[in-house]
Protein backbone atom coordinates (compact mmCIF):
# COMPACT_ATOMS: atom_id res chain seq x y z
CA UNK A 1 0.00 0.00 0.00
CA UNK A 2 2.14 2.82 -1.30
CA UNK A 3 0.01 5.78 -0.32
CA UNK A 4 -1.78 6.63 2.91
CA UNK A 5 -5.47 5.75 3.07
CA UNK A 6 -7.72 7.75 5.40
CA UNK A 7 -10.28 5.75 7.40
CA UNK A 8 -13.97 6.58 7.08
CA UNK A 9 -14.21 7.85 10.67
CA UNK A 10 -11.03 9.88 10.32
CA UNK A 11 -9.36 8.41 13.39
CA UNK A 12 -6.66 6.24 11.80
CA UNK A 13 -4.62 6.04 8.67
CA UNK A 14 -2.94 3.07 7.03
CA UNK A 15 0.72 3.50 6.23
CA UNK A 16 2.91 0.73 4.87
CA UNK A 17 0.55 -1.98 6.13
CA UNK A 18 0.28 -0.53 9.67
CA UNK A 19 -2.53 1.27 11.45
CA UNK A 20 -1.16 4.52 12.91
CA UNK A 21 -3.51 6.66 14.98
CA UNK A 22 -3.50 10.23 13.74
CA UNK A 23 -2.74 13.29 15.81
CA UNK A 24 -6.24 14.68 15.27
CA UNK A 25 -7.82 11.58 16.77
CA UNK A 26 -5.44 11.63 19.73
CA UNK A 27 -6.31 15.23 20.59
CA UNK A 28 -10.05 14.77 20.06
CA UNK A 29 -12.03 15.19 23.25
CA UNK A 30 -15.03 13.17 22.13
CA UNK A 31 -14.53 9.44 21.63
CA UNK A 32 -17.04 6.80 20.76
CA UNK A 33 -17.03 3.40 22.38
CA UNK A 34 -16.53 1.76 18.98
CA UNK A 35 -14.85 3.04 15.87
CA UNK A 36 -15.80 1.67 12.51
CA UNK A 37 -13.81 -1.55 12.04
CA UNK A 38 -11.72 -1.27 8.90
CA UNK A 39 -11.25 -4.67 7.30
CA UNK A 40 -7.83 -4.68 5.72
CA UNK A 41 -7.29 -7.88 3.74
CA UNK A 42 -3.80 -8.20 2.39
CA UNK A 43 -3.89 -8.63 -1.35
CA UNK A 44 -7.47 -7.31 -1.67
CA UNK A 45 -8.69 -3.88 -2.71
CA UNK A 46 -9.81 -2.04 0.45
CA UNK A 47 -13.07 -0.14 0.58
CA UNK A 48 -15.33 1.40 3.15
CA UNK A 49 -16.42 -1.01 5.85
CA UNK A 50 -19.83 -0.94 7.52
CA UNK A 51 -19.88 1.52 10.38
CA UNK A 52 -20.70 0.52 13.94
CA UNK A 53 -23.15 2.28 16.19
CA UNK A 54 -21.65 4.57 18.79
CA UNK A 55 -22.58 4.76 22.41
CA UNK A 56 -22.51 2.22 25.18
CA UNK A 57 -23.61 -0.74 23.07
CA UNK A 58 -20.87 -3.04 21.83
CA UNK A 59 -23.06 -4.80 19.26
CA UNK A 60 -22.24 -3.82 15.67
CA UNK A 61 -24.65 -4.25 12.80
CA UNK A 62 -22.41 -6.81 11.09
CA UNK A 63 -22.69 -9.12 14.10
CA UNK A 64 -26.37 -9.83 13.58
CA UNK A 65 -27.77 -12.37 11.20
CA UNK A 66 -31.10 -10.49 11.25
CA UNK A 67 -31.55 -7.26 9.29
CA UNK A 68 -31.41 -4.15 11.47
CA UNK A 69 -32.57 -0.62 10.90
CA UNK A 70 -29.17 0.47 9.64
CA UNK A 71 -28.89 -2.45 7.26
CA UNK A 72 -32.32 -1.69 5.86
CA UNK A 73 -31.20 1.81 4.95
CA UNK A 74 -27.80 1.03 3.41
CA UNK A 75 -26.41 -2.41 2.66
CA UNK A 76 -23.00 -3.34 3.95
CA UNK A 77 -20.41 -2.77 1.29
CA UNK A 78 -18.13 -5.63 0.34
CA UNK A 79 -14.41 -5.66 -0.14
CA UNK A 80 -14.66 -7.90 -3.14
CA UNK A 81 -18.23 -8.13 -4.31
CA UNK A 82 -18.96 -11.03 -6.63
CA UNK A 83 -18.73 -10.01 -10.25
CA UNK A 84 -21.89 -9.27 -12.16
CA UNK A 85 -23.72 -12.52 -12.91
CA UNK A 86 -21.23 -14.54 -10.90
CA UNK A 87 -23.97 -16.89 -9.77
CA UNK A 88 -23.15 -19.90 -7.62
CA UNK A 89 -25.32 -22.88 -6.75
CA UNK A 90 -25.00 -25.90 -4.46
CA UNK A 91 -27.21 -28.17 -2.35
CA UNK A 92 -27.53 -26.82 1.21
CA UNK A 93 -28.69 -30.16 2.64
CA UNK A 94 -26.60 -33.33 3.09
CA UNK A 95 -26.47 -35.85 0.25
CA UNK A 96 -28.77 -38.85 0.36
CA UNK A 97 -32.49 -39.51 0.48
CA UNK A 98 -34.82 -37.34 2.54
CA UNK A 99 -38.17 -35.62 2.61
CA UNK A 100 -36.85 -32.20 1.55
CA UNK A 101 -33.67 -31.01 -0.12
CA UNK A 102 -32.62 -27.37 -0.50
CA UNK A 103 -30.59 -26.04 -3.41
CA UNK A 104 -29.19 -22.53 -3.14
CA UNK A 105 -28.55 -19.97 -5.88
CA UNK A 106 -26.64 -16.80 -5.02
CA UNK A 107 -25.35 -13.76 -6.84
CA UNK A 108 -26.38 -10.29 -8.01
CA UNK A 109 -29.45 -10.59 -10.21
CA UNK A 110 -29.60 -14.35 -9.78
CA UNK A 111 -33.37 -14.37 -10.30
CA UNK A 112 -32.56 -14.09 -13.98
CA UNK A 113 -31.24 -17.66 -13.76
CA UNK A 114 -33.93 -18.85 -11.35
CA UNK A 115 -36.81 -17.84 -13.61
CA UNK A 116 -35.33 -19.87 -16.45
CA UNK A 117 -35.97 -23.08 -14.53
CA UNK A 118 -38.85 -22.24 -12.16
CA UNK A 119 -42.31 -20.73 -12.57
CA UNK A 120 -45.15 -20.37 -10.06
CA UNK A 121 -48.26 -22.46 -10.47
CA UNK A 122 -51.32 -20.49 -11.67
CA UNK A 123 -53.45 -21.85 -8.81
CA UNK A 124 -53.13 -24.21 -5.83
CA UNK A 125 -52.00 -27.68 -6.79
CA UNK A 126 -54.68 -30.40 -7.01
CA UNK A 127 -53.06 -33.77 -7.76
CA UNK A 128 -56.42 -35.29 -8.82
CA UNK A 129 -57.25 -32.49 -11.28
CA UNK A 130 -55.75 -33.37 -14.68
CA UNK A 131 -56.41 -29.84 -15.93
CA UNK A 132 -54.11 -28.42 -13.29
CA UNK A 133 -51.00 -28.66 -15.45
CA UNK A 134 -49.01 -25.91 -17.12
CA UNK A 135 -48.61 -26.15 -20.86
CA UNK A 136 -44.99 -25.56 -21.93
CA UNK A 137 -46.19 -24.94 -25.49
CA UNK A 138 -48.37 -22.02 -24.38
CA UNK A 139 -46.45 -18.71 -24.89
CA UNK A 140 -48.36 -17.17 -21.98
CA UNK A 141 -46.89 -19.89 -19.79
CA UNK A 142 -43.27 -19.06 -20.60
CA UNK A 143 -40.75 -19.76 -17.85
CA UNK A 144 -38.49 -16.86 -18.73
CA UNK A 145 -41.15 -14.25 -17.86
CA UNK A 146 -41.78 -15.14 -14.18
CA UNK A 147 -41.31 -12.18 -11.83
CA UNK A 148 -39.76 -12.83 -8.41
CA UNK A 149 -42.20 -14.15 -5.82
CA UNK A 150 -42.88 -12.23 -2.60
CA UNK A 151 -39.63 -11.95 -0.59
CA UNK A 152 -38.99 -14.37 2.28
CA UNK A 153 -42.09 -16.44 1.50
CA UNK A 154 -42.42 -19.98 0.18
CA UNK A 155 -44.12 -20.07 -3.23
CA UNK A 156 -45.16 -23.28 -5.00
CA UNK A 157 -44.05 -23.80 -8.55
CA UNK A 158 -42.50 -26.15 -11.07
CA UNK A 159 -38.89 -26.74 -12.01
CA UNK A 160 -38.16 -27.76 -15.57
CA UNK A 161 -34.98 -29.12 -17.08
CA UNK A 162 -33.84 -27.42 -20.27
CA UNK A 163 -34.94 -29.22 -23.41
CA UNK A 164 -32.91 -29.99 -26.49
CA UNK A 165 -33.30 -28.71 -30.03
CA UNK A 166 -37.00 -28.37 -30.89
CA UNK A 167 -37.86 -30.06 -27.61
CA UNK A 168 -39.82 -28.43 -24.78
CA UNK A 169 -38.48 -28.31 -21.25
CA UNK A 170 -39.34 -31.37 -19.16
CA UNK A 171 -40.76 -31.27 -15.67
CA UNK A 172 -38.07 -32.02 -13.04
CA UNK A 173 -39.98 -31.42 -9.78
CA UNK A 174 -42.68 -29.47 -7.99
CA UNK A 175 -40.82 -27.21 -5.60
CA UNK A 176 -41.22 -24.32 -3.20
CA UNK A 177 -39.04 -21.27 -3.78
CA UNK A 178 -37.87 -18.69 -1.23
CA UNK A 179 -36.58 -15.38 -2.64
CA UNK A 180 -34.19 -13.23 -0.55
CA UNK A 181 -33.35 -9.97 -2.36
CA UNK A 182 -30.15 -8.17 -1.42
CA UNK A 183 -29.07 -7.07 1.09
CA UNK A 184 -31.43 -8.99 3.38
CA UNK A 185 -30.05 -12.45 2.80
CA UNK A 186 -27.46 -14.72 4.38
CA UNK A 187 -24.78 -13.64 1.90
CA UNK A 188 -25.89 -10.04 1.39
CA UNK A 189 -26.51 -10.78 -2.31
CA UNK A 190 -29.68 -11.82 -4.08
CA UNK A 191 -30.31 -15.40 -2.99
CA UNK A 192 -32.86 -18.05 -4.03
CA UNK A 193 -33.59 -21.32 -2.23
CA UNK A 194 -35.32 -24.19 -4.03
CA UNK A 195 -37.09 -26.54 -1.59
CA UNK A 196 -37.53 -29.67 -3.66
CA UNK A 197 -38.09 -33.34 -2.91
CA UNK A 198 -35.14 -35.03 -1.26
CA UNK A 199 -34.19 -37.40 -4.04
CA UNK A 200 -30.54 -37.31 -5.19
CA UNK A 201 -31.81 -37.50 -8.78
CA UNK A 202 -34.02 -34.43 -8.25
CA UNK A 203 -31.24 -32.48 -6.57
CA UNK A 204 -28.90 -33.29 -9.44
CA UNK A 205 -31.52 -32.27 -12.00
CA UNK A 206 -32.14 -28.92 -10.26
CA UNK A 207 -28.40 -28.23 -9.96
CA UNK A 208 -27.78 -29.07 -13.61
CA UNK A 209 -30.69 -26.87 -14.70
CA UNK A 210 -29.27 -23.92 -12.75
CA UNK A 211 -25.81 -24.48 -14.21
CA UNK A 212 -27.36 -24.55 -17.68
CA UNK A 213 -29.07 -21.23 -16.81
CA UNK A 214 -25.71 -19.57 -16.15
CA UNK A 215 -24.68 -20.48 -12.60
CA UNK A 216 -21.57 -22.36 -11.54
CA UNK A 217 -21.05 -24.88 -8.76
CA UNK A 218 -20.00 -23.23 -5.50
CA UNK A 219 -16.73 -23.92 -3.74
CA UNK A 220 -16.78 -25.23 -0.16
CA UNK A 221 -17.80 -22.39 2.16
CA UNK A 222 -18.30 -19.90 -0.65
CA UNK A 223 -21.74 -18.77 0.57
CA UNK A 224 -20.34 -17.92 4.01
CA UNK A 225 -17.27 -16.36 2.40
CA UNK A 226 -19.56 -14.02 0.48
CA UNK A 227 -21.39 -13.20 3.71
CA UNK A 228 -18.02 -12.25 5.23
CA UNK A 229 -16.92 -10.16 2.25
CA UNK A 230 -20.27 -8.36 2.22
CA UNK A 231 -20.07 -7.48 5.90
CA UNK A 232 -22.86 -9.78 7.05
CA UNK A 233 -20.47 -11.69 9.31
CA UNK A 234 -16.98 -11.07 10.58
CA UNK A 235 -14.38 -13.82 10.32
CA UNK A 236 -14.85 -15.12 13.87
CA UNK A 237 -18.59 -15.36 13.30
CA UNK A 238 -18.03 -17.17 10.00
CA UNK A 239 -15.86 -19.75 11.75
CA UNK A 240 -18.60 -20.10 14.34
CA UNK A 241 -20.92 -21.24 11.54
CA UNK A 242 -18.54 -24.10 10.74
CA UNK A 243 -18.28 -24.96 14.45
CA UNK A 244 -22.07 -25.06 14.78
CA UNK A 245 -22.42 -27.41 11.83
CA UNK A 246 -19.75 -29.72 13.28
CA UNK A 247 -21.02 -29.55 16.89
CA UNK A 248 -21.64 -32.98 18.42
CA UNK A 249 -23.22 -31.92 21.72
CA UNK A 250 -25.62 -29.29 23.01
CA UNK A 251 -22.87 -27.48 24.89
CA UNK A 252 -20.70 -27.34 21.78
CA UNK A 253 -23.61 -25.98 19.74
CA UNK A 254 -24.31 -23.31 22.37
CA UNK A 255 -20.67 -22.21 22.32
CA UNK A 256 -20.71 -22.04 18.51
CA UNK A 257 -23.98 -20.11 18.49
CA UNK A 258 -22.56 -17.56 20.96
CA UNK A 259 -19.61 -17.11 18.59
CA UNK A 260 -21.97 -16.56 15.64
CA UNK A 261 -23.87 -13.96 17.67
CA UNK A 262 -20.62 -12.05 18.22
CA UNK A 263 -19.69 -12.78 21.85
CA UNK A 264 -16.01 -13.33 21.04
CA UNK A 265 -15.92 -10.58 18.42
CA UNK A 266 -17.29 -7.95 20.79
CA UNK A 267 -14.75 -8.82 23.46
CA UNK A 268 -11.86 -8.76 20.99
CA UNK A 269 -13.00 -5.48 19.46
CA UNK A 270 -13.42 -3.92 22.91
CA UNK A 271 -9.83 -4.82 23.80
CA UNK A 272 -8.66 -3.58 20.43
CA UNK A 273 -10.51 -0.30 20.97
CA UNK A 274 -8.57 0.30 24.20
CA UNK A 275 -5.31 -0.41 22.39
CA UNK A 276 -6.27 2.02 19.60
CA UNK A 277 -6.75 4.72 22.23
CA UNK A 278 -3.30 3.91 23.60
CA UNK A 279 -1.75 4.00 20.15
CA UNK A 280 -3.41 7.34 19.38
CA UNK A 281 -2.05 8.97 22.53
CA UNK A 282 1.46 7.57 22.22
CA UNK A 283 1.62 8.45 18.52
CA UNK A 284 0.53 12.02 19.26
CA UNK A 285 3.36 12.38 21.77
CA UNK A 286 5.82 11.07 19.19
CA UNK A 287 4.80 13.99 16.96
CA UNK A 288 5.74 16.38 19.81
CA UNK A 289 8.95 14.90 21.26
CA UNK A 290 9.57 17.96 23.44
CA UNK A 291 6.52 16.95 25.55
CA UNK A 292 7.55 14.08 27.80
CA UNK A 293 5.00 11.76 29.34
CA UNK A 294 4.25 12.86 32.87
CA UNK A 295 4.52 10.19 35.62
CA UNK A 296 0.77 10.30 36.22
CA UNK A 297 0.02 9.86 32.52
CA UNK A 298 2.53 7.05 32.26
CA UNK A 299 0.88 5.19 35.13
CA UNK A 300 -2.54 5.67 33.56
CA UNK A 301 -1.29 4.24 30.27
CA UNK A 302 0.32 1.32 32.07
CA UNK A 303 -2.97 0.55 33.81
CA UNK A 304 -4.68 0.30 30.42
CA UNK A 305 -1.89 -2.03 29.28
CA UNK A 306 -2.38 -4.23 32.35
CA UNK A 307 -6.17 -4.29 32.05
CA UNK A 308 -6.03 -5.24 28.38
CA UNK A 309 -3.41 -7.88 29.08
CA UNK A 310 -5.54 -9.40 31.83
CA UNK A 311 -8.55 -9.57 29.54
CA UNK A 312 -6.45 -11.33 26.91
CA UNK A 313 -5.19 -13.84 29.46
CA UNK A 314 -8.74 -14.62 30.59
CA UNK A 315 -9.71 -15.33 27.01
CA UNK A 316 -6.66 -17.53 26.47
CA UNK A 317 -7.53 -19.50 29.61
CA UNK A 318 -10.80 -20.63 28.00
CA UNK A 319 -9.10 -22.13 24.94
CA UNK A 320 -8.60 -25.58 26.50
CA UNK A 321 -12.23 -25.85 27.50
CA UNK A 322 -13.31 -24.55 24.10
CA UNK A 323 -11.15 -27.13 22.33
CA UNK A 324 -12.64 -29.93 24.41
CA UNK A 325 -16.19 -28.80 23.64
CA UNK A 326 -15.45 -28.60 19.92
CA UNK A 327 -13.06 -31.53 19.39
CA UNK A 328 -13.95 -33.72 22.36
CA UNK A 329 -11.79 -35.52 24.93
CA UNK A 330 -10.26 -38.98 25.03
CA UNK A 331 -10.97 -40.85 28.28
CA UNK A 332 -9.13 -44.15 28.84
CA UNK A 333 -10.13 -46.83 31.34
CA UNK A 334 -7.03 -48.54 32.73
CA UNK A 335 -6.24 -50.97 35.53
CA UNK A 336 -5.13 -54.48 36.29
CA UNK A 337 -7.06 -57.48 34.93
CA UNK A 338 -10.45 -58.32 36.47
CA UNK A 339 -10.84 -54.90 38.13
CA UNK A 340 -14.17 -54.36 36.35
CA UNK A 341 -12.98 -52.09 33.52
CA UNK A 342 -15.11 -53.68 30.81
CA UNK A 343 -18.19 -53.75 33.04
CA UNK A 344 -17.71 -50.04 33.71
CA UNK A 345 -17.23 -49.41 29.98
CA UNK A 346 -20.50 -51.19 29.17
CA UNK A 347 -22.39 -49.28 31.87
CA UNK A 348 -21.15 -45.87 30.68
CA UNK A 349 -21.93 -46.64 27.04
CA UNK A 350 -25.31 -48.16 27.85
CA UNK A 351 -24.69 -51.27 25.75
CA UNK A 352 -22.82 -54.56 25.90
CA UNK A 353 -19.84 -53.53 23.80
CA UNK A 354 -17.11 -55.37 25.73
CA UNK A 355 -17.06 -59.07 26.61
CA UNK A 356 -17.23 -59.61 30.37
CA UNK A 357 -16.26 -62.92 32.01
CA UNK A 358 -15.04 -63.93 35.48
CA UNK A 359 -11.64 -64.82 34.00
CA UNK A 360 -8.89 -62.17 34.20
CA UNK A 361 -7.47 -60.93 30.93
CA UNK A 362 -10.58 -61.27 28.77
CA UNK A 363 -9.99 -57.92 27.00
CA UNK A 364 -7.01 -58.16 24.69
CA UNK A 365 -7.54 -55.09 22.51
CA UNK A 366 -8.79 -51.53 22.84
CA UNK A 367 -12.49 -50.75 22.34
CA UNK A 368 -13.84 -47.25 21.64
CA UNK A 369 -17.25 -45.62 21.99
CA UNK A 370 -18.40 -42.03 21.49
CA UNK A 371 -20.39 -40.49 24.35
CA UNK A 372 -21.96 -37.20 25.34
CA UNK A 373 -21.20 -36.59 29.02
CA UNK A 374 -22.48 -33.30 30.41
CA UNK A 375 -22.24 -31.68 26.99
CA UNK A 376 -18.67 -32.83 26.31
CA UNK A 377 -18.11 -35.19 23.35
CA UNK A 378 -15.99 -38.06 24.67
CA UNK A 379 -14.23 -41.03 23.14
CA UNK A 380 -14.27 -43.66 25.86
CA UNK A 381 -11.61 -46.37 25.50
CA UNK A 382 -11.60 -49.76 27.24
CA UNK A 383 -8.14 -51.32 27.42
CA UNK A 384 -6.43 -54.58 28.24
CA UNK A 385 -5.45 -55.16 31.85
CA UNK A 386 -1.84 -54.38 32.82
CA UNK A 387 0.04 -57.02 34.79
CA UNK A 388 3.54 -58.41 35.07
CA UNK A 389 4.55 -61.67 33.44
CA UNK A 390 5.27 -63.33 36.74
CA UNK A 391 1.70 -62.56 37.83
CA UNK A 392 0.13 -64.39 34.90
CA UNK A 393 -1.40 -67.82 35.58
CA UNK A 394 0.39 -70.93 34.44
CA UNK A 395 -0.08 -72.69 32.15
CA UNK A 396 -0.89 -69.61 30.09
CA UNK A 397 -4.07 -69.89 28.04
CA UNK A 398 -2.95 -66.91 25.96
CA UNK A 399 0.58 -66.62 24.57
CA UNK A 400 2.66 -64.02 26.37
CA UNK A 401 3.42 -62.18 23.14
CA UNK A 402 -0.30 -61.52 22.49
CA UNK A 403 -0.87 -60.21 26.02
CA UNK A 404 2.23 -58.04 25.72
CA UNK A 405 0.81 -56.44 22.58
CA UNK A 406 -2.42 -55.64 24.43
CA UNK A 407 -0.51 -54.06 27.32
CA UNK A 408 1.57 -51.97 24.92
CA UNK A 409 -1.61 -50.63 23.34
CA UNK A 410 -2.94 -49.79 26.79
CA UNK A 411 0.17 -47.77 27.61
CA UNK A 412 -0.05 -45.89 24.29
CA UNK A 413 -3.69 -45.04 24.98
CA UNK A 414 -2.73 -43.74 28.42
CA UNK A 415 -0.09 -41.46 26.90
CA UNK A 416 -2.64 -39.92 24.50
CA UNK A 417 -5.48 -39.62 27.00
CA UNK A 418 -6.99 -36.35 28.19
CA UNK A 419 -8.19 -38.24 31.28
CA UNK A 420 -7.48 -41.71 32.68
CA UNK A 421 -9.93 -43.63 34.84
CA UNK A 422 -7.71 -45.78 37.06
CA UNK A 423 -9.98 -48.67 38.09
CA UNK A 424 -9.14 -50.77 41.16
CA UNK A 425 -11.07 -53.52 42.93
CA UNK A 426 -12.48 -51.78 45.98
CA UNK A 427 -13.32 -55.11 47.62
CA UNK A 428 -9.68 -56.22 47.84
CA UNK A 429 -6.43 -54.74 49.10
CA UNK A 430 -4.32 -52.83 46.53
CA UNK A 431 -1.31 -54.82 45.43
CA UNK A 432 1.87 -54.40 43.40
CA UNK A 433 -0.04 -54.64 40.11
CA UNK A 434 -2.27 -51.71 41.07
CA UNK A 435 0.83 -49.74 41.97
CA UNK A 436 2.45 -50.63 38.64
CA UNK A 437 -0.56 -49.30 36.74
CA UNK A 438 -0.51 -46.12 38.83
CA UNK A 439 3.16 -45.60 38.01
CA UNK A 440 2.46 -46.16 34.30
CA UNK A 441 -0.08 -43.36 34.39
CA UNK A 442 2.49 -41.04 35.98
CA UNK A 443 1.37 -37.43 35.71
CA UNK A 444 -1.55 -37.93 33.32
CA UNK A 445 -4.80 -36.41 34.67
CA UNK A 446 -6.72 -39.27 36.26
CA UNK A 447 -9.48 -40.26 38.64
CA UNK A 448 -9.25 -43.21 41.02
CA UNK A 449 -12.32 -45.45 40.60
CA UNK A 450 -12.89 -48.02 43.38
CA UNK A 451 -15.14 -50.46 41.57
CA UNK A 452 -17.36 -53.21 43.02
CA UNK A 453 -18.89 -50.91 45.64
CA UNK A 454 -21.70 -53.46 45.99
CA UNK A 455 -19.22 -55.62 47.98
CA UNK A 456 -17.76 -54.77 51.43
CA UNK A 457 -14.80 -52.36 51.02
CA UNK A 458 -11.32 -53.60 51.91
CA UNK A 459 -10.06 -50.08 52.74
CA UNK A 460 -11.57 -46.68 53.35
CA UNK A 461 -11.00 -43.72 51.04
CA UNK A 462 -8.21 -42.29 53.19
CA UNK A 463 -6.17 -45.50 52.97
CA UNK A 464 -6.71 -45.70 49.22
CA UNK A 465 -5.62 -42.09 48.80
CA UNK A 466 -2.38 -42.86 50.65
CA UNK A 467 -1.71 -45.79 48.33
CA UNK A 468 -2.43 -43.65 45.24
CA UNK A 469 -1.15 -40.20 46.27
CA UNK A 470 -1.42 -38.65 42.79
CA UNK A 471 -5.13 -39.38 42.47
CA UNK A 472 -7.19 -36.18 42.66
CA UNK A 473 -10.24 -37.97 44.03
CA UNK A 474 -11.51 -41.42 45.04
CA UNK A 475 -14.88 -42.47 43.62
CA UNK A 476 -16.66 -45.64 44.70
CA UNK A 477 -18.96 -47.05 42.05
CA UNK A 478 -20.51 -50.35 41.11
CA UNK A 479 -20.89 -51.34 37.50
CA UNK A 480 -23.88 -53.41 38.62
CA UNK A 481 -25.70 -50.37 40.04
CA UNK A 482 -26.42 -47.73 37.37
CA UNK A 483 -27.52 -45.18 39.96
CA UNK A 484 -23.90 -44.40 40.79
CA UNK A 485 -22.99 -43.51 37.21
CA UNK A 486 -24.37 -39.96 37.49
CA UNK A 487 -21.77 -39.10 40.12
CA UNK A 488 -19.03 -40.59 37.96
CA UNK A 489 -20.14 -38.66 34.87
CA UNK A 490 -20.21 -35.43 36.86
CA UNK A 491 -16.70 -36.09 38.15
CA UNK A 492 -15.41 -36.84 34.64
CA UNK A 493 -16.84 -33.60 33.26
CA UNK A 494 -15.50 -31.54 36.16
CA UNK A 495 -12.02 -33.08 35.88
CA UNK A 496 -11.83 -32.51 32.12
CA UNK A 497 -13.04 -28.91 32.27
CA UNK A 498 -10.97 -28.20 35.35
CA UNK A 499 -13.97 -26.49 36.96
CA UNK A 500 -12.94 -23.24 35.25
CA UNK A 501 -15.93 -21.07 34.33
CA UNK A 502 -15.57 -18.97 31.22
CA UNK A 503 -15.10 -15.22 31.81
CA UNK A 504 -18.18 -13.04 31.47
CA UNK A 505 -18.34 -9.89 29.45
CA UNK A 506 -18.28 -6.69 31.45
CA UNK A 507 -21.85 -5.67 32.20
CA UNK A 508 -23.24 -8.84 30.60
CA UNK A 509 -24.20 -12.32 31.68
CA UNK A 510 -23.03 -14.00 28.47
CA UNK A 511 -19.74 -15.89 28.47
CA UNK A 512 -16.89 -15.86 25.98
CA UNK A 513 -15.25 -19.09 24.91
CA UNK A 514 -12.30 -19.49 22.55
CA UNK A 515 -12.92 -22.68 20.56
CA UNK A 516 -10.60 -22.25 17.54
CA UNK A 517 -6.88 -22.90 17.60
CA UNK A 518 -6.32 -19.95 15.23
CA UNK A 519 -8.03 -17.59 17.65
CA UNK A 520 -5.97 -18.89 20.57
CA UNK A 521 -2.72 -18.39 18.65
CA UNK A 522 -3.68 -14.84 17.68
CA UNK A 523 -4.58 -14.04 21.29
CA UNK A 524 -1.25 -15.40 22.54
CA UNK A 525 0.63 -13.36 19.95
CA UNK A 526 -1.28 -10.24 20.95
CA UNK A 527 -0.69 -10.91 24.65
CA UNK A 528 3.06 -11.37 24.17
CA UNK A 529 3.35 -8.25 22.02
CA UNK A 530 1.34 -6.25 24.54
CA UNK A 531 3.59 -7.43 27.38
CA UNK A 532 6.67 -6.26 25.48
CA UNK A 533 5.06 -2.89 24.76
CA UNK A 534 4.20 -2.45 28.43
CA UNK A 535 7.78 -3.24 29.51
CA UNK A 536 9.21 -0.73 27.04
CA UNK A 537 6.84 1.94 28.34
CA UNK A 538 7.70 1.12 31.96
CA UNK A 539 11.42 1.46 31.18
CA UNK A 540 10.83 4.78 29.38
CA UNK A 541 12.31 3.37 26.20
CA UNK A 542 11.78 4.84 22.77
CA UNK A 543 8.14 5.37 21.88
CA UNK A 544 8.79 3.87 18.45
CA UNK A 545 9.72 0.56 20.08
CA UNK A 546 6.50 0.62 22.08
CA UNK A 547 4.46 1.30 18.95
CA UNK A 548 6.05 -1.59 17.03
CA UNK A 549 4.80 -4.11 19.60
CA UNK A 550 1.49 -2.31 19.94
CA UNK A 551 0.95 -2.54 16.19
CA UNK A 552 1.63 -6.27 16.31
CA UNK A 553 -0.98 -6.70 19.04
CA UNK A 554 -3.52 -4.70 17.02
CA UNK A 555 -2.84 -6.76 13.90
CA UNK A 556 -3.18 -10.05 15.78
CA UNK A 557 -6.53 -9.03 17.25
CA UNK A 558 -7.65 -7.80 13.85
CA UNK A 559 -6.87 -11.20 12.33
CA UNK A 560 -9.43 -12.84 14.63
CA UNK A 561 -12.36 -10.82 13.29
CA UNK A 562 -10.95 -10.40 9.78
CA UNK A 563 -9.87 -6.75 9.91
CA UNK A 564 -6.37 -7.77 8.82
CA UNK A 565 -6.03 -11.13 7.16
CA UNK A 566 -4.20 -12.76 4.25
CA UNK A 567 -5.92 -14.28 1.25
CA UNK A 568 -4.18 -17.57 2.04
CA UNK A 569 -5.71 -17.60 5.53
CA UNK A 570 -9.16 -16.91 4.13
CA UNK A 571 -8.84 -19.69 1.58
CA UNK A 572 -7.72 -22.15 4.25
CA UNK A 573 -10.56 -21.22 6.60
CA UNK A 574 -13.41 -21.44 4.10
CA UNK A 575 -12.05 -24.56 2.39
CA UNK A 576 -12.89 -26.46 5.59
CA UNK A 577 -16.59 -25.68 5.24
CA UNK A 578 -19.03 -28.04 3.61
CA UNK A 579 -20.31 -27.31 0.11
CA UNK A 580 -23.51 -25.29 0.21
CA UNK A 581 -22.65 -23.30 3.35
Amino acid sequence: MGEDLRLEAGDCRLEKGKEIPSQEAALSTEKSVHRAPHRRIRGRQPSAAPSLPTGSSLQPTAYSLQPTASSLQSPASSLQSPASKDWITAPATPPGHGAIAIVRLDGPGCWEAARKVWTPRPRPFHPCDPSDRSDPSDPSDSFCQSPPPPPRCLTLGEIREPGGTNQPASLADQALVAWFPAPHSYTGNDLVEFHCHGSPAVVQAVSEALVAAGARLARPGEFTERAFLNGRLDLAQAEGVANLIAARTREASRAALAQIQGALSREVLAIRENLLDLAAEIEARLDFPEEEIAPADRERLLNVFRESGNRLERLIATSRRGRLLRDGARVVIAGKPNAGKSSLFNELTGMERAIVTPHPGTTRDSLEATLDIRGIPLVLVDTAGVRRRESRPKPEDIPAAIEDLGIQRTLREVENADLVLLVVDGSSQPDAEDLAVSQAIQDRPHLLIANKADLPPAQDDTALARFFPRAARVLRVSALRPAGMDLLEEAIAARILGRQPSPALEGSTESVLVTNLRHAECLRTASDALARARVSLENAESGELTMVDLYQALDSLGEIVGLTVDDAVLSRIFSRFCIGK
